[in-house]
């Protein structure tokens, strides 16, 4: 072979891997192809990072494209040859250390990463759960592992970190609250009370809810009614339509669907997540402390501190502009179409169905719209009730349990350092939640028993 032809043939993979990871960062961040992207938070940086990423590959397949057409090995190639390497290996290396130590797909493991892993049921639904601790090999936040085949009538709730529970401990948590009114009103009546399964999951929207209400009828869990938290402020911008989540690091990461995005793509590699994991470290939480995390005692939460905290105030107008702002970023079909599916799954189990709707916090609270310098005239609350809306179409006759009025203009219903509901909020909506439920879950009256 002589001395061109060789160059060329060491030239010839780094010129197409180049191109492809080119291809690949200009048609996932320029070409509208994830019209909403794969994060909500830090667009700013990340959309830095993605033409920095562009530019390297360019330069990259200039660096061997010269050797291509000359036909002649270069130092400069050589290197680029070496970065290239390098870098496979190191995502080779990150792969398997990821897969087989810090995320395993199995309930135990280690407890290195972050707080997630992935769980796929007999017949291959794919979820993503909270590590398993002593009170649930489903890491749900619950001091007692649930039964497959319970002895009492048994309701489901699915949801996000409203769901999981944001209050100190399970006793000012809106599921367990809103189960001990439903109760309450049963025994009144002489009906056998409900158990709860909690099986809420921070970081879920929508479609991680259906899938894992497949999964766990899958796993052989059996319930009689199913209870499904919407977010309004946050569950219309999660679920990004061509994406999915997966693992990575014990985060819950946002990935294309598309392989040739996922693969080729440097900042969905996982060497690049490790590194937005170790960015993150600090700010994530772990299965193990998820069960309790007070006496028991539920308590008001401080007030909202004055100023403002910058990071409180960011993330309400972050949300508010999503939603609402000039170009919302809203993934409408994502969430009918999840609805939908959850309709027919509850269908096919023979179990009643119900929607808890949560306000944007905006909405609810009146001293921190103040605080923001937002007022609500009649048009901007029309523009904010559109998302309850558009649930209520999406439901049909599937009942709806809206909590909006119920959380009005009490800054006490939320934490003060973010937008979930405090033990008062949790007390408040839960107890509005059970007495509705106990209406369309009355025994003889098509509901559950």
């Amino acid at each position: 072979m002589s001395r061109s032809a060789r160059a060329r043939v060491l030239a010839a993979p780094g010129f197409a891997l180049a191109i492809a990871m080119a291809a690949a960062v200009a048609l996932q961040d320029f070409s509208g192809a994830l019209p909403l992207g794969l994060f909500n938070e830090g667009r700013e940086t990340y959309a830095w990072l993605a033409r920095a990423s562009l530019a390297v590959a360019l330069a990259l397949a200039g660096i061997f494209g010269f050797e291509l057409a000359r036909g002649r090995a270069t130092p400069l190639g050589g290197a680029a040859r070496g970065l290239l390497a390098s870098l496979v290996l190191l995502e080779l290396l990150v792969t398997a250390v990821d897969v087989l130590v810090v995320s395993p797909s199995g309930a135990t493991g280690p407890a290195l990463g972050g707080p997630y892993r992935e769980a796929v049921s007999p017949a291959g639904t794919r979820v993503f759960l909270k590590r398993a601790h002593p009170g649930s090999p489903l890491g749900f936040r619950t001091p007692v592992p649930d039964e497959k085949q319970p002895g009492a009538p048994r309701i489901l709730f699915l949801g996000d970190s409203y769901t999981e529970g944001s209050g100190r401990d399970a006793a000012c948590n809106y599921p367990e609250v809103a189960t001990a009114a439903l109760n309450a009103a049963r025994a009144a009546r002489g009906e056998p009370p409900f158990v709860a399964m909690n099986a809420g999951v921070a970081g879920y929207g929508p479609e991680e809810s259906l899938a894992l209400l497949r999964f766990l009828r899958e796993e052989g869990y059996a319930f009689d009614a199913v209870v499904l938290s919407i977010f309004v402020e946050n569950d219309f911008s999660d679920d990004l339509p061509g994406t999915e989540r997966r693992v990575v690091a014990g985060i819950n990461f946002r990935f294309p669907r598309s392989p040739f995005l996922r693969w080729l793509h440097p900042l969905n590699s996982r060497t690049a997540r490790y590194a937005m994991f170790l960015w993150q470290a600090a700010r994530m939480g772990r299965a193990d402390d998820a069960v309790q995390r007070g006496d028991g005692n539920c308590r008001p939460p401080p007030p909202l501190p004055d100023p403002l905290p910058e990071e409180l105030r960011d993330l309400v107008l972050r949300r508010y502009a999503s939603n609402y702002g000039p170009e919302p970023q809203l993934a409408m079909q994502s969430v009918a179409d999840a609805l939908a599916g959850l309709r027919a799954e509850a269908a096919q189990a023979g179990v009643r169905l119900a929607i808890v709707v949560f306000p944007d916090r905006i909405v609810a609270d009146r001293e921190i719209r103040a605080r923001v310098g937002l007022s609500l005239d009649l048009d901007r609350r029309n523009e904010l009730a559109k998302l309850r809306a558009f649930v209520a179409e999406q439901a049909g006759d599937t009942p709806v349990l809206d909590t909006t009025e119920t959380l009005t203009d009490g800054s006490v219903n939320y934490r003060s350092s973010d937008t979930h509901l405090s033990d008062v909020g949790n007390q408040v909506a839960g107890k509005y939640v059970g007495e509705q439920l106990a209406e369309r879950l009355r025994s003889g009256a098509g509901g559950a028993p």
